[in-house]
């Protein structure tokens, strides 16, 4: 179950703290995710529910044009204000876009590809399928992932057991279709990581999960994760090791890049 996705609306204090806290996508998943295209292919991406961006970085250095698509203008002031601190080039590929899946701000056929990190399971199947087939171009690529906790870990855990005491919530990625208009099916791929963090950036991360700020009791629930947090962080730098698993889902079709 991820347990790190954001609400689909988040302010101003909030979308920083997100953006501070919460961990990137790496290139590996990224690359998976757009259907790995040979080097030098060059795609148009539309990053939907993009949040602050941690994933349209990672598709920009990558070296493709990419769209965030946001219904938080919070959220992607954030992205532009990071922006002014990356190389040209990459920021040059960048643009954002206020919108959600339901009501996409592009074009018909303008995107080779779409990638959904933590956001998918917001969205109106129906409306966001048909939304995302308009703008993808003819054998498009959709790629879908969460960061998810890796509850084979003793240490997550002993975090579930503080944050869930009724158990975990039901499975996020159960969202993926089956079948995207009739392009294809979903094949997946679990990357596996540890999210190393210091003992104060996990009690921010924590403080920034929606399901533990609304509760009544979350400055109890915050002390007992920063006692866990000092009791495993490593004595030699300090860290937590946060295990994760990214759960990726990418369209299974045939192979028909477009050059441009």
């Amino acid at each position: 179950m991820n347990q790190t996705c954001c609400p689909p609306t988040v302010s101003g204090p909030s979308a920083v703290l997100h953006d501070e806290v919460r961990p990137a996508w790496s290139t590996e998943v990224i690359s998976w995710l757009l259907g790995s295209p040979s080097r030098g292919h060059r795609l148009a991406v539309l990053d939907l529910g993009a949040g602050t961006g941690l994933g349209t970085r990672t598709i920009a250095a990558l070296g493709y044009t990419v769209t965030a698509v946001d219904t938080s203008k919070d959220m992607l002031s954030v992205l532009r204000t990071a922006c002014e601190e990356f190389p040209p080039d990459v920021a040059d590929r960048i643009s954002t876009a206020s919108g959600s899946a339901e009501r996409l701000p592009l074009g018909n056929q303008s995107v080779d590809a779409i990638v959904c990190l933590q956001a998918w399971h917001w969205v109106n199947l129906e409306r966001a399928i048909a939304e995302c087939d308009r703008v993808m171009t003819p054998n498009g690529m959709i790629g879908m992932a969460w960061h998810t906790w890796d509850r084979a870990s003793d240490w997550v855990k002993s975090l579930s057991a503080i944050v869930e005491p009724e158990g975990p919530p039901p499975d996020q990625t159960r969202s993926v279709p089956a079948e995207f208009a009739g392009r294809g099916t979903f094949e997946r791929m679990d990357f596996t990581f540890n999210y190393e963090l210091s003992v104060d950036q996990l009690v921010h991360l924590a403080r920034s999960w929606a399901f533990v700020t609304q509760r009544s009791d979350k400055d109890v629930v915050l002390t007992k994760i920063r006692r866990l947090g000092e009791r495993t962080a490593s004595a030699d730098t300090g860290l937590v090791s946060f295990p994760h698993i990214t759960a990726a889902f990418r369209l299974q079709q045939p192979n028909k890049e477009v050059v441009r």
